[in-house]
């Protein structure tokens, strides 16, 4: 690898460690990390474009480095590798983490110059239809759910544990859908997350590859269902966002939306029927669906007091 790194790169390392998910080395005294891969290469110039907007405005996510032949992708032996500088390789993240990068605001401007400033790049984005930012959060969420119920109608006899959860959940996720659909297309755009959980670290975080646009909660309530679920009280945070952070009406109701939609859950279907995780990963999540609806609860009548939204039953 040393020797791909200086024929690529045209730098020379003496020593090059590997971790299960990448390679690191320092070179200059400045750390370096080689990533794989595997996603959709089109994908690229917008997630580059955005970084370098990111850099330039002195936000930090990890720097993405060009071959030789000015490059993202390398193959090396095969499989595609991206470089980056970085200045993070340990940590965990915090509540306070998340909310600063939620600050990152997102114009009309920017959101042009990341999908069109692709002049340097166009080998990568030919026929690319590929946009960083997420709309139509409604429409998403209805794909996601018949995707779902297909499945459990195909696999239900299978996995028994999630074929007697399942109605509860999408009951959720439809819960969801409706509050979403009488907002308005009006929301504040952050930088987000595609995936965020309470247990990523720092590397993780800054590491542009997993950039996207999306609303201002998008990552804040990702963030607090996955740290309640791993049997964390949530309870200070949300405390601390409901009475200071300042949104407007839309954001108010699409944070309580996502915090009703059960991605926890979700992720855990895929997870389960693909073998890559343990049907009793169900147990834990409907051992705490009851206090996670006390929570919901709190956070619904916050807002009924407040606002003019429609009235949920079962949150009443």
């Amino acid at each position: 690898m040393k020797n791909a790194i200086y024929y690529f790169y045209n730098i020379i390392i003496d020593n090059i460690y590997q971790t299960k998910t990448y390679y690191y080395f320092d070179h200059n005294n400045e750390h370096y990390v080689l990533v794989t891969y595997f996603d959709n290469p089109n994908n690229l110039p917008q997630i580059y474009n955005l970084h370098l907007k990111l850099l330039n405005n002195k936000i930090y996510v990890h720097q993405i480095i060009l071959n030789k032949e000015n490059n993202i992708i390398t193959i090396i032996n095969g499989t595609p590798y991206i470089l980056m500088k970085t200045r993070y390789f340990t940590g965990k993240i915090n509540f306070n983490t998340v909310l600063t990068f939620s600050n990152i605001a997102i114009n009309n401007k920017q959101k042009r110059d990341y999908t069109e400033n692709y002049t340097k790049l166009n080998r990568f984005h030919k026929n690319n239809t590929f946009s960083l930012e997420r709309n139509n959060i409604e429409e998403l969420w209805s794909i996601k759910n018949d995707y779902l119920e297909y499945q459990i109608n195909q696999l239900g006899q299978k996995y028994k544990l999630l074929k007697n959860s399942f109605n509860y959940y999408i009951g959720l996720g439809e819960t969801a859908i409706l509050l979403i659909s009488s907002t308005s297309n009006k929301l504040t755009k952050t930088i987000c997350h595609k995936r965020i959980k309470f247990t990523d670290d720092i590397f993780s975080f800054y590491n542009p590859l997993n950039l996207i646009i999306d609303s201002k909660t998008r990552d804040i309530a990702e963030y607090l269902k996955t740290k309640f679920f791993n049997g964390n009280s949530i309870s200070k945070e949300l405390k601390f966002f409901l009475s200071t952070n300042q949104l407007t009406m839309n954001d108010h109701i699409t944070f309580l939306a996502r915090m009703i939609y059960p991605t926890y859950y979700f992720d855990s279907f895929e997870k389960i029927i693909s073998g890559k995780e343990s049907e009793n990963k169900i147990k834990k999540i409907t051992a705490l669906s009851s206090n996670y609806e006390t929570i919901l609860r709190k956070i619904y009548k916050h807002y009924r007091k407040t606002f003019n939204i429609e009235p949920i039953e079962w949150l009443e």
